[in-house]
């Protein structure tokens, strides 16, 4: 018998988080439904008339791969349908935007960085 017989076997489980994961693939397929659910009710609420709109905890688009339902809402902006401001949080404001770690793609003049001041309303304090 040799060495490599007397080993016990192990193998490994496969991961919940794999592609291969039934429960991956089934939340992967809620969350498309929702999207395409969504997204009619996003688009019709871009107007030039009410102003921008503001996506609230845009991160769950990144965390659920739907980054370019996210793009798809800019392109229509961009054309012309009204605007669209996601706030994205940043440790170093001249780097690109992230959504939970994935970069959103603007353009240059699609961004800014906005100093810990504005954010606090101190601009327009008496103390500015």
């Amino acid at each position: 018998m040799s060495i490599l017989q007397r080993r016990p076997s192990v193998t490994a489980a496969p991961s919940r988080r794999t592609a291969e994961s039934p429960q991956l693939a089934k939340l992967g397929e809620y969350v498309e439904q929702a999207w395409q659910l969504t997204v009619p009710s996003l688009r019709a609420s871009l107007s030039t008339a009410t102003g921008p709109v503001l996506p609230h905890d845009a991160a769950v688009l990144a965390r659920y791969r739907a980054m370019d339902r996210l793009y798809e809402l800019a392109d229509a902006a961009r054309g012309g349908a009204g605007g669209v401001w996601v706030l994205c949080r940043m440790e170093d404001p001249v780097l690109l935007p992230k959504l939970d770690g994935a970069v959103v793609r603007v353009g240059d003049n699609e961004w800014i960085g906005l100093p810990d001041a504005w954010v606090v309303n101190a601009h327009r304090s008496d103390l500015a």
